[in-house]
């Protein structure tokens, strides 16, 4: 029995008795609990809120175009599609060049390219050893990340003379100058850009291609090797089926990215606004016409006509993405499935036959009289056609020896052909660039003004300072504004995604990564320019556009990340009485910050290479030093579309000189992220 509380004297405290002192513990656990509740509650909120301006930035993205257009719209409805004349004079506009050059370019790059991809992904996935797999994977991974406007300065320093001079006349001589060819050869025309589109879409298509080879189990493979198969009958028998939904996902990837692609073609098609009749005609695509022709539009009709030409771009691009994203979702969906197919049951059934002949044969034929026939329970004719079986066997396993290494070598040139682009890339950037790039002062000068050289003389080479402090500040605006969007919206999609809002939310985000650059510049551009028009074409125009550019690779890095982490993780912190909240900030994004910082790795290697929106939003002529926010600012790679025609050799040696700090950016980037998770790949290889 509790003793009563002594009495208390005038002034003092009295001693609480253990109820109240209970009862206090009690409301202040209460307290915590109801602000973890709000806390965690709050942080859900956040995050699907930052998950739904994703996705209003999507539905405005369709509004600001739909808007900008819907002048043209109006005034050449239907017929804008089918019109052939582009005179801004008269303001009269049609589409049908563009689009013509735009479907042309990209079926006949993918052509190209699906084989020599397919081929390069067989020989990585089924054929190569694994201390040769690795560094060809890097390479060819690395040639992905190479921006645009380097691959279009070399297609038109290197790829146009050669066409020019030796690949076209060859052409031309075989059909005597007639279709497809022509007698004339410019070197900028379809076939140029076709070929730099194939050899710009070969390492999308390859690197989508072999991961869903190499997410066949490969109990698939041993099966069919088991049974006899060569290695090239298992690839195409027991690997290619069950993956074929993962390769159309890489073609598809690589349509998209062929038919959004603005500055290589750009810099090689001619730019003509023209029908091609033939493969040596110079054209125009719906991106290049685009980039060409919006910095000098006018208001009204004839910015409304280009916004018209961004939207069918943006239609038609969104639509293979989304055929795409489906593929690769059914491709995911399907990966467990262990149902053979038509082809695998085939070998099934034609391999257990062989192996009865092979036990049932004792070397007897049917001259031995009906006994041997009979005893085995086959009549004489059968006999006579298992002999003829087991006699052919030495010149078939000849023949599928043949057919294998024929392959096996077939693939080995394709790995070859798609490292040769890359190789004269950095050759070409190093011979014309190298002399700038060794002196300090090239990255702290500004740009000289336009000399040759005389006898006698020299012209003062300069340097790329302000592009590279133009460069680093819009990057930084991009990042402030990607990575928090890009976490926070990721958070929500791994973590309390288990909605139809954020399975629309991701699969807008994944759809959002394949749309055009320049679309994304002209939108950016289009809403600065009704809110805030003197920073139209400013650094914080550009940053901004190099922000929105980066958020879809941001979400979709994030919340790969967090899938990734073992579900046992969440539940053991759970089961320790840790809020949900806390569990992730602490426990999961602890875990995955290796693949978090591999993904804002690979978005900023995006952002660094992008052209097409700062050409429209930052500016494009700019040489001065960084001033303010809202005044146009210098960028690496817009100098280098600015120079890559010039006739002063100087500016020609610093566009070239920026070119390769651009690929070692891109070198540099590509191997942080491949340090910031070293066990991904081994993790793949033992899969």
């Amino acid at each position: 029995m509790e003793r009563a509380s002594p009495p208390v004297r005038r002034g003092e405290r009295a001693v609480p008795a253990r109820e109240e002192i209970e009862a206090k513990r009690a409301r202040l656990l209460a307290r915590r609990v109801r602000l973890l509740r709000s806390l965690g509650s709050s942080f859900h909120a956040g995050t699907a809120a930052v998950a739904a301006a994703v996705l209003l930035l999507v539905a405005v993205l369709v509004v600001v175009l739909g808007r900008g257009a819907w002048l043209s719209i109006g005034q050449f409805g239907p017929g804008f599609l089918t019109g052939t004349t582009w005179d801004a004079v008269h303001n009269v506009y049609g589409a049908a060049p563009a689009i013509a050059g735009t479907l042309l370019t990209s079926a006949l790059a993918l052509l190209i390219a699906v084989p020599i991809a397919l081929g390069v992904a067989i020989f990585l996935s089924e054929v190569a050893p694994v201390w040769l797999r690795r560094p060809l994977t890097y390479v060819i991974d690395l040639s992905a990340a190479v921006p645009s406007v380097v691959y279009g300065f070399w297609a038109f320093i290197v790829l146009v003379p050669l066409m020019r001079g030796t690949i076209e006349p060859g052409l031309g001589s075989l059909t005597g100058g007639g279709f497809p060819f022509s007698p004339t050869t410019p070197g900028y025309d379809v076939l140029t850009a076709t070929l730099v589109l194939a050899v710009m879409i070969i390492p999308t298509i390859a690197a989508v291609s072999r991961e869903s080879l190499r997410a066949v189990p490969r109990i698939h493979r041993e099966s069919a090797l088991s049974l006899g198969a060569t290695r090239w009958e298992a690839t195409r028998m027991g690997v290619l089926p069950p993956a074929r939904s993962g390769i159309a996902a890489g073609v598809m990837l690589g349509l998209g990215r062929a038919l959004g692609e603005t500055i290589a073609v750009a810099m090689v098609i001619g730019n003509i606004y023209i029908l091609p009749g033939t493969l040596f005609s110079p054209g125009a695509t719906l991106a290049s016409s685009i980039v060409n022709t919006f910095p000098d539009a006018q208001p009204g009709l004839n910015r409304s006509a280009i916004v018209e030409l961004a939207l069918i771009l943006f239609v038609i691009t969104v639509a293979v993405n989304v055929v795409a994203r489906g593929l690769l979702w059914r491709f995911g969906v399907a990966d467990g499935d262990e149902r053979p197919t038509s082809r695998r049951r085939f070998l099934l059934r034609s391999h257990a036959h062989d192996r009865s002949l092979g036990a049932s044969s004792d070397g007897r034929t049917a001259s031995d009289g009906g006994s041997s026939a009979g005893s085995a329970g086959l009549p004489l004719e059968e006999a006579g056609w298992r002999r003829r079986v087991i006699e052919g066997a030495p010149r078939r396993i000849f023949r599928r020896r043949v057919v294998q290494w024929a392959l096996i070598s077939l693939t080995a040139m394709c790995v070859v052909l798609t490292l040769v682009p890359l190789t004269s890339v950095i050759y070409t950037a190093a011979s014309y660039g190298g002399s700038a790039v060794v002196h300090p002062s090239f990255y702290t000068s500004m740009n000289p003004l336009g000399c040759n050289p005389k006898p006698g003389s020299s012209c003062s080479q300069g340097g790329i300072g302000p592009q590279i402090q133009g460069t680093l500040i819009m990057l930084g605006l991009g990042a402030l504004i990607a990575i928090p969007v890009g976490l926070f919206a990721g958070i929500y999609l791994a973590e309390y995604g288990r909605n139809r809002f954020a399975q629309l939310v991701s699969f807008l985000s994944d759809v959002m990564t394949g749309v055009p650059t320049i679309i994304l510049g002209v939108f950016v551009f289009s809403i600065f320019l009704y809110f805030y028009h003197d920073a139209a074409i400013s650094a914080l125009c550009g940053g901004v556009a190099l922000g929105v550019l980066m958020i879809p690779i941001a979400i979709r890095a994030t919340e790969e990340a967090l899938r990734a982490v073992p579900s046992s993780l969440r539940e053991s912190a759970l089961a320790l009485g840790f809020p949900k909240h806390r569990v992730t900030l602490r426990v999961v994004l602890g875990c995955a910050r290796g693949g978090i910082v591999t993904g804002m790795l690979l978005a900023v290697s995006r952002a660094v290479g992008d052209t097409a929106a700062l050409l429209l939003t930052a500016g494009a002529g700019s040489r001065f030093w960084f001033q303010n926010l809202t005044s146009p600012t210098a960028a690496l790679t817009p100098f280098i579309y600015n120079n890559f025609g010039s006739q002063y050799l100087n500016l020609q040696t610093d566009a070239w000189g920026a070119a390769l700090v651009l690929l070692a950016m891109m070198l540099a980037i590509n191997l942080g992220a491949r340090l910031a998770v070293p066990g991904a790949e081994d993790a793949a290889e033992a899969a």
